[in-house]
C-alpha cells in the first residue's frame, strides 16, 4: 500500500541519516573548518585572559610594595625629625620609593598595552587538520551514543519500576514520534544539513575552507582532474555554481572507464532542473555537447542524482559484429543490439515484439536496423520484409528479404498479404497454443516499415491491424521513423511496441515514446545527441536509449554500423545458403488473395476480443459501429438496433458473395439465446 511503502521508506531514510551522522557525512568541510578557527579562538582568548591576570597581579604587587617603601620613608623621616630637633631634617632619606619598582612597573605596564593590541591571527586549516578535526567530531559522537546506549536503558527501567503506566505513556510517545517521523521524511526524504557554525572573530583575511572564503576562482575544465576525485570534484562543484544549480552536496565523485561518475544531493527543486542545465555545464566543463548525463540514482531517494561526465568517448572502441554463419541463430534467442556505457551488451528478443526506432536524420537509424536485419537473416527461423515506400529500404540487405514494396500501393498489398497470414495463423493454433512456434518451414516475419506517414490510408490502418494482431503470430513490425506524433505513434497503438529505441531526436519525441510525460527529468536524454551532419562527422550517430521488457533505466548505448561491403556479403552468403519459406496456408496464398471489406471487418471484431470462437450480434454491432460510424451508427437508440444491423450485415456480406451462416447461443449460456457469428464459418466461406 502507499502508506506503508512511504513508511517504510521514511523509515529506510531514517537508517541512512543515522549512518550520515554516525560517519559525520553530514558535515562539510566549512563546518569542521569553522569549528577548528572557534577552537583556535578561544585557546588564544583564554592565553590572554591567562596573560593580562599575570600582568595585572604583576602591576598590583609592584604598586603595593611601591606604596609600602613610601610609606615606611615617610616614617623614617618623621623619626628623624623627632630625634635631631629639626636639625636632621631629610638627613639620610627622603629619596621615596626604589627607582627598580618604577622601572619595573613600566616595563609590565608596556606589556599590557601591548597585550591590549594583540589582534587574532588564525591558522590556516590544512587538509589533515580537516581530517583531525572530523576525526574529533566522530570520537565525540561514537562516545555520546555509547553513553546514551548505557543511560537510556537505565533511565527506562527506572521509569518503569516507579510507574509502569508512565512508563507505557513514554514509549507510547517515543513511537508516536518516530512513526511521524517516518512518514515525513517519506513524503519528503531530504538529508539534514546542519548548520555552518558561526566564527566568533572577524578575521583579517578570509580563511580556507571557510564560508568566509575568498570568491571561487573561474570554473576549470575537468581533464584537469586527471584521476584525483578531490579536483573532479572541485571542478563540478564550481561548474553547479555557476549554473545555479541548487545542489546541497557533492559526493566522492567515481571515476570510470569513460569519465566521472559524480553523486550529488538536490537542496531542491526537481530533476528536471538539473537536466534543463546539462548543456551549459558541458561548456563550463569543456566536455563535448552531449557529454554530461543526469539520471535519478535511488528510486527511494528523489534527491540522489548520478552525474555522468564523459571526458572520452565511451564508445571508442565497440565490439565487432559477430560472423554468424547462415541458418545458425533463432529469432527466440536474446541478441545484442549495442553496448552501453558501462560496456554492457543489449540483448533483446524480437520473438513476438514489436520495435519501435525514433531518430532525426543522421541520427543513426540504418546502423540500427542494420543491426536487427543482420540477425534476422541469420536466422534458421525468421525471414524479414522490406517495406519502403520512398526510398532505397534495407539497401545491402534488400536481396535478403523475402517480400518488398517500393510503392505506396506495393505496401498496401504486401501489409494485406501479412495480415491475413497472421490471421490465418491464429485460427490455425489448437486452443492450447498461446503464440506461433517458429521453424524454418513456418517462420516469424519481421517487417522493417520505413516512412509511415508517407503510406496510404489503407495500408496505416493495415499496420495498425497488424500491430493488434501480430505478436501472437509472430508477424511484428519494425516501424521507422523520424518522430514520433500522434500521427504514427498514437495511444491505440503505443502499448504495442515492446521494444522503444531513441536515437537522437526531438525532446517532444521522448515522452511519447517512453510512456512517461517526466521521461526527461528521469534520465531520458536522447534528445541532447547531435545527429550527423555528414559522413566524415559522426557526431552522435549510432548512440541511442532502449525501453524493453530487459531494460528500464535510461543508460546511454551504442550500435556499431556494419560497413557496406561486408553486409552486402552476409546477405549474398545467406541468400546463396537459403532462406526460410512461408508456410502455404489458404488465407494467406500471396498478394492476390483479397479478403472483401465486410469480411475483414467481422475478423477484425473478433481479433480485437481476442479471437473467441463465436462472437454475439450486439458485440458485432458494437464493434462495426466503431470502426465504420458512418454506415453502422444510423440505427443507435432505436429499438430495432440489431435487427436493422443483423439485415445489413447479411446483405452486405451477400453482396461480398460470402455465405455464412448464424446460429444462436444456448439457453444454459444466456436465457436469451441471442444470434451470433462463428469464427471457423467465416475463415470457411473466405476464398
Amino acid at each position: 500500500m502507499p502508506g506503508s511503502r512511504m513508511f517504510t521508506d521514511g523509515a529506510r531514510h531514517l537508517r541512512a541519516e543515522w549512518g550520515r551522522w554516525w560517519r559525520v557525512e553530514d558535515l562539510t568541510d566549512t563546518h569542521v573548518a569553522h569549528k577548528i578557527l572557534n577552537d583556535q579562538y578561544r585557546i588564544w582568548q583564554r592565553v590572554q585572559q591567562r596573560n593580562r591576570a599575570e600582568v595585572q597581579q604583576n602591576i598590583s604587587l609592584l604598586r603595593q610594595q611601591q606604596r609600602q617603601q613610601t610609606y615606611m620613608q615617610m616614617q623614617r623621616m618623621q623619626m628623624q625629625k623627632r630625634g635631631q630637633g629639626g636639625y636632621g631634617y631629610g638627613f639620610g632619606g627622603g629619596y621615596g620609593a626604589s627607582p627598580i619598582i618604577s622601572y619595573r612597573m613600566m616595563q609590565w605596564a608596556t606589556l599590557q598595552m601591548r597585550l591590549g593590541q594583540q589582534e587574532f591571527r588564525h591558522l590556516e586549516v590544512t587538509e589533515s587538520m580537516l581530517q583531525v578535526g572530523r576525526g574529533q567530531v566522530r570520537s565525540r559522537r561514537h562516545l555520546a551514543a555509547f553513553a546514551w546506549t548505557l543511560t537510556l536503558p537505565v533511565l527506562w527501567a527506572g521509569l518503569w519500576w516507579v510507574s509502569a503506566l508512565a512508563a507505557l505513556m513514554v514509549a507510547a510517545a517515543a513511537i508516536a514520534v518516530i512513526t511521524v517521523l517516518a512518514w515525513t521524511k517519506g513524503r519528503n526524504p531530504t538529508w539534514r544539513c546542519p548548520a555552518v557554525p558561526k566564527l566568533l572573530f572577524v578575521p583579517p583575511n578570509a580563511p580556507a575552507h571557510t564560508e568566509m572564503e575568498d570568491p571561487d576562482p573561474a570554473p576549470f575544465p575537468i581533464r584537469e582532474a586527471g584521476t584525483n576525485p578531490r579536483v573532479a570534484r572541485e571542478a563540478v562543484r564550481l561548474a553547479l555554481k555557476k549554473e545555479a544549480a541548487k545542489v546541497s552536496e557533492i559526493l566522492i565523485p567515481e571515476p570510470t572507464a569513460y569519465g566521472w561518475k559524480v553523486p550529488l544531493v538536490l537542496e531542491s527543486g526537481t530533476a528536471g532542473q538539473l537536466v534543463s542545465m546539462l548543456k551549459p555545464l558541458a561548456t563550463t566543463l569543456r566536455v563535448g555537447e552531449s557529454r554530461v548525463l543526469a539520471q535519478p540514482a535511488d528510486p527511494n531517494d528523489a534527491a540522489l542524482i548520478s552525474l555522468q561526465i564523459l571526458t572520452r568517448d565511451p564508445f571508442e572502441h565497440p565490439l565487432p559484429y559477430p560472423e554468424r554463419a547462415p541458418g545458425s541463430c533463432s529469432i527466440t534467442e536474446p541478441f545484442s543490439i549495442g553496448l552501453s556505457i558501462e560496456g554492457e551488451t543489449t540483448p533483446v528478443v524480437l520473438a513476438g515484439q514489436h520495435v519501435i526506432i525514433v531518430a532525426d536524420t543522421g541520427g543513426g537509424k540504418t546502423g540500427m536496423v542494420q543491426a536487427i536485419v543482420e540477425y534476422v537473416t541469420a536466422c534458421r527461423d525468421a525471414v524479414i520484409v522490406d517495406i519502403d515506400p520512398v526510398k532505397r529500404g534495407l539497401k545491402a540487405f534488400a536481396p535478403a528479404a523475402i517480400m518488398t514494396a517500393r510503392t505506396p500501393e506495393e505496401a498496401e498489398t504486401v501489409l494485406e498479404n501479412l495480415l491475413a497470414r497472421a490471421r490465418a495463423r491464429i485460427a490455425s493454433m489448437p486452443p492450447t497454443q498461446d503464440n506461433w512456434i517458429p521453424t524454418p518451414d513456418g517462420p516469424a516475419i519481421i517487417a522493417v516499415l520505413d516512412e509511415f506517414p508517407q503510406l496510404s490510408k489503407r495500408s496505416k490502418e493495415l499496420a495498425v491491424q497488424l500491430l493488434r494482431l501480430g505478436r501472437e503470430a509472430l508477424i511484428t513490425i519494425v516501424l521507422v521513423t523520424q518522430d514520433a506524433t500522434s500521427d504514427v505513434l498514437s495511444d491505440a497503438i503505443a502499448d504495442a511496441f515492446f521494444i522503444r529505441i531513441l536515437m537522437p531526436c526531438r525532446a517532444a519525441d521522448v515522452p511519447i515514446v517512453i510512456g512517461r510525460a517526466d521521461a526527461i527529468s528521469r534520465g531520458w536524454l536522447p534528445h541532447i545527441l547531435v545527429p550527423s551532419p555528414e559522413p566524415g562527422f559522426p557526431a552522435d550517430a549510432g548512440r541511442f536509449y532502449c525501453l524493453t521488457p530487459r531494460h528500464r533505466t535510461p543508460v546511454l548505448r551504442y550500435v556499431s554500423p556494419l560497413p557496406s561491403d561486408e553486409a552486402a556479403r552476409r546477405a549474398k552468403e545467406r541468400v546463396t545458403a537459403g532462406l526460410p519459406r512461408l508456410e502455404t496456408v489458404k488465407q494467406a496464398a500471396g498478394p492476390s488473395a483479397v479478403v472483401p471489406e465486410i469480411a475483414r471487418l467481422l475478423l477484425d471484431a473478433f481479433a480485437t476480443h481476442g479471437n473467441p470462437g463465436v462472437l454475439s450480434l450486439t458485440q458485432i454491432a458494437d464493434h462495426l459501429a466503431s470502426a465504420d460510424p458512418a454506415t453502422w451508427r444510423r440505427w443507435d437508440g432505436q429499438k430495432n438496433r440489431l435487427l436493422m444491423v443483423g439485415r445489413t450485415l447479411k446483405s452486405k456480406l451477400k453482396e461480398a458473395g460470402l455465405d455464412i451462416p448464424t446460429g444462436r447461443l444456448d439457453a444454459a449460456t444466456d436465457p436469451k439465446r441471442p444470434t451470433i457469428y462463428r469464427l471457423a464459418d467465416i475463415q470457411e466461406a473466405l476464398p
